[in-house]
């Protein structure tokens, strides 16, 4: 008991150490770098650029910038092979948004047996696939044939970019072309997080996309392995399901196996009885 208050203690002090760090620039520091984790370089506070943008003015109509693509994702992936997925759930502002509206969806799922339906049915795993096409198609492809840019609409901007402006600037902001379309888009985003425990970082983050694949190679990660190669017959897995309904992000734990969508955040080795779940190094 005291190891799960520690953990989760612990993982409050990084997500509120990463906000306060992503909001710095309200007190003059700003950085040049780009976060490792979710922000919109919008945000009058920001420290840091968001990576999503830099990509983006890299690629913009074709014109290829090698230093400034090459750049974010060396950040990224640099933090992907040492935590793998982990900076979505110890340090991405959005992560600790979705922590707190996470809340609804399990009382949702309690009360309403749809909502629980909703995250066991299979089309639900290729869901997960539709934040790679965002990345592909809306971060990457997109800016380079059309020059339309996910971060025109994207509701993280609206959350602590556009809003943020508009109450500094009351009567002076001008909204652009895209500025409805983002409006609509974040209703529907807090609309998913409220609904489905972590559905953003599921189904729509582009950070979490260029992040998951890391999680077969990371230095970090999530160890199930005990749970059936632990030699004493007693403290084999007793098949609670603890850890796979902890699981914010709807994962199958006993049979992950480095599962990319796993955030490393450790509810499941809090919730296993038997302590057969634990963080390894490699």
């Amino acid at each position: 008991m005291k190891f799960q208050v520690l953990l989760k203690l612990k993982r409050y002090i990084a997500q509120i150490i990463f906000l306060i760090s992503a909001n710095l620039g309200a007190l003059g520091l700003k950085t040049g770098f780009c976060y490792p984790f979710f922000y919109c370089h919008a945000c009058p506070a920001a420290t840091s650029a968001c990576p999503l943008r830099a990509i983006e003015v890299g690629v913009f109509n074709g014109e290829f910038k090698w230093k400034l693509i090459t750049y974010p994702l060396l950040i990224l992936g640099t933090v992907g092979v040492l935590t793998g997925r982990a900076v979505c759930g110890w340090a991405c502002p959005i992560g600790l948004l979705q922590r707190t509206t996470g809340v609804v969806p399990k009382k949702l799922k309690k009360r309403f047996p749809i909502f629980a339906k909703i995250g066991q049915h299979k089309v639900e795993h290729y869901l997960r696939y539709t934040k790679y096409f965002v990345l592909i198609g809306l971060v990457v492809i997109t800016p380079i044939f059309i020059g339309f840019m996910f971060t025109d609409i994207c509701p993280v901007g609206v959350l602590v970019g556009t809003i943020p402006v508009m109450i500094l600037n009351p009567g002076t902001y001008l909204a652009n072309a895209f500025f409805y379309m983002a409006l609509v888009i974040f209703i529907l985003f807090f609309i998913l997080i409220f609904i489905i425990e972590r559905g953003w970082c599921r189904y729509f983050c582009p950070v979490g996309a260029i992040l998951a694949p890391f999680n077969k190679i990371s230095y970090l990660h999530v160890s199930t392995h005990l749970m059936i190669e632990h030699p004493s017959t007693e403290e084999k897995c007793i098949h609670c399901n603890a850890c796979i309904n902890s699981c914010p992000m709807g994962i199958d734990v006993p049979n992950m196996k480095r599962d990319p969508e796993c955030i490393l955040c450790g509810k499941c080795i809090e919730a296993c009885p038997l302590g057969l779940i634990s963080f390894e190094r490699v």
